[in-house]
């Protein structure tokens, strides 16, 4: 028996399916296929509570997709999961938000991405199976569902991959953007949350699988496509993988998608991009003037080969003309790198990274300080005691007894007896010990002065008389 009474238990512990439009609910053993009410899907209760209770839960889409869960949303639309009547499948039905169903540029971007993913086969491409409008306005396209997560959740979840796997993704992927090239599609905004990661049916080899063509640029085909696309000088994509041509806003070709790839490649194998900043500018910026680090410098417990440094640094390249002309050709060079390469047999110690000197702190610099004072005091210290003289005379008697004195007395006085003691001297008055400074001849003892001469005393001359007064005629 179907009820509406609104004081049951919340919709989550409420066993039952649901009509998203009436909110009528129906026991499982006896609900029907459709609402009896109003003809619309029904849900379980459970599913109904953790969308939030969506309205658009158990709608049918273009007359033939029934919706029956909520995957996720973006500023673009919200995915659900949706019921193909007539194939017998399920399908990713994205439906673009009611907000810009009047939004000229979202409504072309969504047609866009219809329009270049329902011509892509390729199977590490997510297929586009139907794209249409429905009466309210509202655009929806199905495409094929499946079961995983997308690179970039993986890389927040385990931070980085092992060599193999991440090239082998990278080769899924640019297989992918090979047959989208050769369609004259460029992608534009490669990026791991647009590469989903999920396991083939009846392998179990993980694969990878690009989609969200959204801002894909056709650049040759159908005319009109492009009619509200990019005009010179504007930037779309993901600043942290844009290529430094696509930063500028100049035209774009094959190459700059294989630039998005080598930066999501160097991600996947040294735990982050080679340019990061938080404000997306200086990103953008670093991608136009700023060399990459070498994959192998970031990553050098991981002993890459020197090949697959070689591939991913030219794909980084400022210049496009120095880049790998196309994907074909970067997928064969990157599976060259790694050919007959294994972690676990050419992996070799690494060079440990030269070590930086730890500065000097203030205390070592004080204590060698002292302990160099203590050296030079005791080197000047034996030096005089070596060197030791005796204290000088008197003025008045010196002159007297080196007169008299013998010449090997003086060059014997100035080395005392060994016997002598040594006496203290303040360091002040301590001589350099200069190893350039020339030794010191000995001094020999001045010539004795000859005896001064003594003069009679000269008479004194009688005073001068003073001069006499001028006289002044006029005034005398």
């Amino acid at each position: 028996m179907a009820t509406t009474d609104d004081t049951l238990p919340p919709m989550a512990e409420t066993p039952g399916v649901i009509c998203p439009q009436c909110r009528t609910v129906f026991p499982h053993a006896s609900a029907p296929v459709r609402c009896p009410i109003d003809g619309g899907g029904l849900v379980d209760t459970r599913v109904f509570a953790d969308s939030g209770e969506d309205a658009m839960l158990g709608r049918t889409i273009g007359g033939r997709f029934s919706v029956v869960a909520r995957i996720g949303g973006g500023s673009m639309g919200t995915v659900y999961r949706a019921r193909q009547e007539g194939m017998a499948r399920d399908v990713a039905l994205k439906i673009l938000r009611q907000d810009r169903v009047y939004d000229a540029q979202a409504k072309a971007r969504f047609e866009r991405e219809a329009r270049a993913s329902s011509v892509l086969v390729s199977p590490t491409t997510v297929r586009v199976y139907d794209f249409g409008q429905e009466e309210d306005g509202s655009l929806f396209l199905a495409m094929e569902l499946l079961d995983g997560e997308s690179l970039g959740q993986r890389l927040r979840r385990v931070g980085k991959l092992p060599v193999l796997d991440a090239v082998r993704l990278a080769r899924d992927v640019l297989a992918s953007l090979a047959e989208a090239h050769e369609k004259g599609i460029i992608h534009r905004d490669v990026k791991p949350d647009n590469i989903l990661l999920t396991r083939a049916t009846g392998q179990g080899v993980e694969v990878a699988k690009v989609l969200d063509f959204g801002i894909a640029k056709v650049v040759r085909g159908e005319a009109g496509v492009d009619a509200l696309e990019t005009q010179a000088g504007t930037v779309f994509g993901t600043p942290r993988y844009m290529s430094p041509e696509q930063a500028q806003g100049k035209p774009l070709d094959a190459r700059s998608d294989l630039y998005a790839l080598a930066i999501i490649l160097f991600q996947m194998i040294a735990g982050h991009p080679p340019f990061e900043d938080e404000d997306a500018v200086l990103v953008m910026a670093k991608h136009i003037k700023s060399a990459p680090p070498k994959l192998s410098e970031v990553a050098r417990e991981l002993s890459i080969p020197r090949a697959l440094d070689a591939v991913v640094d030219e794909t980084l390249a400022k210049d496009p003309q120095k880049r790998p002309s196309t994907a074909a050709e970067l997928s064969a060079r990157l599976e060259a790198a790694i050919a007959g390469w294994s972690p676990d047999v050419t992996a070799r110690p690494q060079a440990l990274p030269a070590r930086k000197q730890a500065p000097i702190s203030r205390g070592v610099i004080v204590a060698g300080a002292a302990a160099f004072g203590v050296a030079a005091f005791a080197g000047a210290y034996a030096l005089v005691s070596a060197r030791e003289v005796s204290p000088p005379a008197p003025a008045a008697s010196r002159a007297v007894e080196s007169s008299a004195a013998p010449r090997s007395a003086s060059v014997s006085a100035a080395t005392p007896p060994p016997s002598a003691s040594p006496s203290l001297v303040p360091p002040e008055s301590l001589p350099i010990d200069d190893h350039k400074k020339k030794p010191e001849r000995p001094r020999h003892p001045a010539p004795a002065a000859p005896p001064a001469k003594t003069e009679p005393p000269k008479p004194e001359p009688p005073p001068a008389a003073p001069p006499p007064k001028p006289k002044y005629d006029r005034f005398d």
